[in-house]
Formats: C-alpha cells, sequence, structure tokens
C-alpha cells in the first residue's frame, strides 16, 4: 500500500510538471507570434560572461534570415550607420560609467543585402550590490516604415510650403500687371479724353489685360483641378467629334500670343480625325503644351503635328529651347515638379502633372521624344 501511494503521487507530480512546461511552451510560442507579429524581438546581454540570449526574430531585424551561431556586442556595432554610432557609443559609456539604468537608442543598421533598416531600443540595466552592471536586456522594434512615412511626410510638408511660396507669387504676377494696365488705362482716360476704346493705345492696354486675365484664370483652374483630381472628382464628358478641328481651333486660337511674342508657330494637322472624347480637356492638353512651348522655347520657332498612325492618333509639340534632359523626362509629369529651365521660367508644376492625368482619362500615353537639332517634343498619343 505504501509502494502504491508513492507512486501515485511521483505520477502525479509528473503529470503537474508535464502540464506546467506545456503551459510554458504555448505561452512562449505565443509570445514569439507577438513579437513577430509587432516585428519585434527581446534579447539580454550577461556583461559577465559576455553571452547574449535573444529572441527568435532578433536576428532577422538585422537581416539575418536564419538565426546565426551566435550573435556579439562587435557584430552590432559594426552594423550601425557610420552617423548613428557615436550617440549609441555615448549610451553605452553612459552605463558602464553608472550614469544611467536605462535608455531608448534609434539607429540605423545595414543588411547583408547592402540595404538600411532602423531599429529603436529600449533597454534597462541590472546591477549588483556594488553598482557594477550584470546584465543589459531590453527589446529591439523595427520602425522602417514609421520614419519612411515620416519622410514622406516631412518631404509632402516641405513641398507644400514650396508650393505655396511658388503660387502666391505666380498669383500675384498676373494680379500686379493687371492693376497695371488699369491704372494706365485710368490715367489715359483723365490725361487724353480724345482716346476711344478703339483707338490703337486704348486696345494694346485692353489686350494685355487680357492676356494677363487668361493666365490667371488657367493658374486658378490648375489648381481646382489638381484638388479635384485628388479627390478623383475630375469630370470628363465624353462625345464624338473630329479632333483634328479642335487642334486647328486651338492653333488658330494661339496665332496672336505667338505673334505677340515673336515665336513663329507653324501647324501640320491632318483630318478629319474622328474620335470620342472630352472636348474641353483635349483644349486644355493642347493649350498647355502650346504655352510651355512658347514660354519656354526662348524665342525660337514652334511646330505643332496631329497626324493618324493605324487606329492612334498622335499629337506632336515642338520647340526649339534648350530641352528636358533625359533625367527629368518622368519627373516633370509630377505634381508640383518642373526642371531647372521651367523653374527660371516661372509656373507651378501643374500643367504637365494635369495633362498626363487628362491624357491617361482617354487610354492614352504622353512622353518626351528626342529632338534633333535640341529642345523639347511632347507626344501624345490617343486611340481613335
Amino acid at each position: 500500500m505504501v509502494l502504491a501511494a508513492d507512486i501515485t503521487r511521483r505520477q502525479r507530480a509528473e503529470s503537474e510538471v508535464a502540464r506546467t512546461e506545456e503551459r510554458f511552451r504555448q505561452l512562449g510560442e505565443r509570445f514569439q507570434v507577438a513579437l513577430d507579429s509587432a516585428q519585434m524581438a527581446v534579447w539580454e546581454t550577461n556583461v559577465a560572461t559576455g553571452q547574449v540570449f535573444r529572441s527568435e526574430g532578433h536576428d532577422r531585424l538585422y537581416g539575418y534570415p536564419h538565426p546565426l551561431a551566435e550573435w556579439t556586442h562587435e557584430r552590432f556595432i559594426e552594423s550601425l550607420h557610420p552617423d548613428d554610432r557615436p550617440a549609441v557609443q555615448t549610451q553605452l559609456n553612459d552605463i558602464a560609467a553608472g550614469k544611467t539604468d536605462s535608455y531608448v537608442s534609434t539607429f540605423r543598421t545595414h543588411w547583408p543585402d547592402g540595404s538600411w533598416h532602423w531599429l529603436t531600443s529600449r533597454a534597462r540595466v541590472l546591477r549588483d550590490a556594488t553598482g557594477k552592471v550584470m546584465v543589459v536586456r531590453g527589446a529591439l522594434l523595427d520602425i522602417t516604415a514609421l520614419k519612411e512615412t515620416e519622410f514622406a511626410l516631412q518631404e509632402a510638408v516641405r513641398t507644400r510650403d514650396d508650393f505655396l511660396s511658388l503660387a502666391s507669387h505666380e498669383l500675384r504676377t498676373p494680379l500686379t500687371s493687371l492693376r497695371l494696365q488699369a491704372q494706365l488705362l485710368r490715367r489715359l482716360a483723365e490725361g487724353q479724353p480724345q482716346e476711344t476704346l478703339g483707338s490703337p493705345k486704348v486696345q494694346g492696354k485692353l489686350d494685355t489685360t487680357e492676356r494677363q486675365l487668361r493666365r490667371l484664370g488657367a493658374l486658378v483652374d490648375n489648381l481646382l483641378d489638381v484638388s479635384r483630381i485628388r479627390t478623383g472628382k475630375l469630370d470628363f464628358h465624353f462625345a464624338d467629334g473630329d479632333l483634328a478641328a479642335v487642334v486647328a481651333d486651338l492653333v488658330a486660337r494661339f496665332g496672336d500670343e505667338a505673334r505677340h511674342t515673336g515665336v513663329p508657330l507653324s501647324a501640320k494637322v491632318d483630318g478629319p480625325m474622328e474620335g470620342r472624347f472630352d472636348r474641353l480637356r483635349l483644349e486644355q492638353v493642347v493649350s498647355n503644351l502650346l504655352s510651355n512651348a512658347l514660354r519656354y522655347g526662348a524665342g525660337n520657332p514652334v511646330s505643332l503635328s496631329l497626324t493618324r498612325h493605324g487606329d492612334k492618333a498622335k499629337l506632336t509639340v515642338c520647340d526649339s529651347g534648350p530641352g528636358v534632359p533625359v533625367k527629368d523626362r518622368e519627373r516633370i509629369f509630377e505634381r508640383f515638379t518642373q526642371g531647372d529651365n521651367a523653374r527660371r521660367q516661372g509656373g507651378m508644376g501643374l500643367g504637365l502633372y494635369i495633362v498626363r492625368q487628362i491624357v491617361e482619362a482617354h487610354g492614352g500615353h504622353i512622353h518626351v521624344e528626342d529632338t534633333p537639332g535640341g529642345g523639347a517634343t511632347f507626344a501624345v498619343e490617343l486611340p481613335l
């Protein structure tokens, strides 16, 4: 009876130990899942022995897909970005000098694939009775995505500030000119009452006023269109029509502006060219490209052509200005972006961005082509 009772108690104890071990195993697995989900790891360094305990995902945060045989303090220091290493080393020195018992450190670490990732480490120091450091344990978190978002937001704020500064300048320019023309007309009326509305002097002032009003209207329209694009509310009203007629009409309208700026404007428009499109939006595309060519073409001739290629129409606008460097040929279609020459000429960096949105909404494509002899050629391809 005594033997039977002893065996029963031992079996119960062994069973309880097994259940306890299983609970700890499950807790450990759940803890590891939580760490992995949060892209975290925990670690502990025994300063006396130099041994480093680390959770399963620790080495992955340093770019190693599989756990290394060992992890050392030297490996950690070597992985740090040169710009971050002094700050981390200062914190470690403060620990050794007894100045701190906890710290938060944020740094970049170099992965074996050559990329850099951001980590933040929170640690606490355990000391013996004499104050000597015995153990340092902490948690590690990958904040690369957070940092990328932070940098993107900073860039967005910088872009916004640059844009507001640029927009205020661009809007002020035509307003200043309009105010000046109004003052000149008033003086003309007061000093030379014999001048009628049909006189050359008055007509010249009115022509300048009209040009500035068109420019101001275009700037405001661009701002409104960018807002609509961002909210997905840029409206299109497609209807059957003759694309060649639309382009020819725009070229005729720009004839006066070209003569005023002293730029020869030529056009070759094949037609008729029937298709389904939004007339007002495509007028916006042609107007923007012609305006850019007249502005940035350095007074040299500007040519436009509209030709059919199978079931597609190709519109090209070519100037003889400084051209667009290859490195900028995609970038100039981004919002609030301009090439170096464009920045010297003014503008808000919205026109080509809006043009691309309109062209792509029609199922087309716009790009910059090489121009023999220099200059810039913008080519638009549209389905018919």
